[in-house]
């Protein structure tokens, strides 16, 4: 994997380092291996037949057969309509192992978690000062048998609904109503278990609205810390792991042969190594503001992949709106970032582009047909790149935009990296 230090910064490697693992093909004589799945987001809307839809904001998703592993994602706050205002949320999951008496050793638990500070919904109707919400499964092989547990559950401090005051835990699927307003289920769970796999669901808060508020119509639903985690055996395959990842903003500074993160990945989401089976997951974010340095509207990210004997596809991307860049340096209306490798018995595909509308830096427009690695330099900042990319069979990577701060500005110090619009997809091809 060391051609992705000449595209992407180091930190990036850490992320896929995980996701980059093979999962190890088992037989009825092995031990039994498993695979996991987890995912998390603070929020999500859904207003079926208008504009105002949101993606899990601050999604996170973990899936391999690696432990132990982890992924976190953060922000300061949302704010969406007059739906919602949330402060800082942390989404994440921990796999690691789980063991049971008679364990083959190969025993794993993922655990997905959401941390949300001060909510306020609907305009005051709802309010939490905090919520901590996570699910669990896990999954061993032992002498006596296949072990399966799962759990599900949100503690709130000081909810308040419609005046009235709840306790810290809450029963499983408590439903309360406001009349006119809002229905409401309050630590919402969901069980899937069968002889050898699990899956539980949650949710702190689901709304389901009785009248329309604002653009969203009756029957528009919010989720609060929506979490889910599943184990599964693993199969018997001889298919080619995928991975990938793709992000809105990074910054860090090299320190030796280090790279020191001044403000983690925005956006993040990462490919698995067995791929998405062609469902796409994806991040959206309403809108990303990094002090000094950087605002964006609307964020969404995307990984998709596919992987079976003989073929394996993967696919990621970014979308950024509305983009002003170290106090107004760098501006576009939009930026468009995509990878793809394929590989199958008649070859390799490997690709990536950048698309913007608008973009402009120091004042100049910027063609629409800019070429790859075009260098600018951006005079009292350092040097910017525009539409950075490398592919090689089985390897893409591109940055939209990347710039090397020359001077210490923007609160940042010389040598910073400021990435904007980055996506890496792979393929562990045969030999690498």
């Amino acid at each position: 994997m060391r051609r992705l230090v000449s595209a992407l910064s180091a930190a990036a490697l850490v992320v896929t380092a995980g996701a980059a693992a093979a999962v190890a093909p088992a037989s009825a004589a092995d031990p039994q291996l498993w695979v996991y799945q987890g995912s998390s987001g603070g929020t999500q809307i859904n207003a079926l037949g208008t504009t105002i839809s949101s993606g899990p904001t601050v999604a996170s998703n973990l899936a391999d057969s690696a432990v132990p592993n982890s992924h976190t994602s953060t922000i300061a706050s949302v704010h969406l309509a007059s739906l919602l205002d949330v402060g800082a949320v942390e989404s994440g999951q921990v796999a690691e192992r789980w063991t049971n008496p008679g364990s083959d050793g190969n025993g794993v638990k993922i655990t997905s978690r959401v941390k949300i500070a001060g909510i306020n919904l609907l305009n005051g109707a709802i309010k939490v000062d905090a919520i901590d919400g996570s699910t669990s499964a896990a999954a061993d092989s032992t002498t006596s048998g296949i072990k399966l547990a799962g759990t599900a559950n949100t503690t709130f401090v000081n909810l308040t609904i419609g005046g009235k005051s709840y306790p810290v835990n809450i029963p499983a699927n408590t439903k309360v109503t406001i009349p006119g307003l809002v229905s409401i289920v309050i630590n919402e769970t969901k069980e899937t278990k069968g002889p050898k796999a699990i899956q539980e669901q949650g949710s702190a808060l689901h709304l389901t609205l009785l009248k329309a508020q604002g653009n969203a119509p009756a029957g528009a639903e919010i989720w609060l810390a929506r979490t889910q985690a599943g184990v599964s055996p693993a199969g018997t395959s001889d298919a080619l792991p995928v991975g990938g990842f793709a992000y809105g903003t990074f910054i860090g500074v090299k320190a030796g042969d280090n790279i020191k993160v001044l403000s983690q990945p925005t956006g993040m989401v990462s490919l698995p190594s067995q791929g998405t089976n062609g469902t796409p997951y994806t991040n959206s974010t309403a809108a990303v503001n990094v002090p000094k340095v950087a605002t964006l509207g609307v964020l969404q990210t995307l990984v998709n992949g596919k992987t079976i004997p003989g073929y394996a596809d993967a696919n990621t991307g970014a979308d950024i709106a509305n983009i002003n860049l170290l106090g107004g340096a760098i501006k576009a209306d939009a930026i468009n970032v995509a990878t793809h490798v394929n590989h199958t018995a008649g070859g390799d595909v490997a690709e990536a582009r950048t698309n913007f509308v608008h973009l402009v830096i120091g004042g100049k427009q910027i063609p629409i047909d800019v070429k790859p690695n075009t260098q600018i330099y951006l005079f009292g900042i350092g040097q910017v790149w525009v539409n950075q990319q490398i592919t090689t069979p089985g390897y893409a990577a591109v940055v939209g935009v990347r710039v090397i701060l020359s001077v210490a500005k923007f609160g940042l110090p010389v040598g910073a990296d400021i990435q904007l619009g980055v996506a890496a997809s792979y393929i562990s091809l045969p030999g690498d």
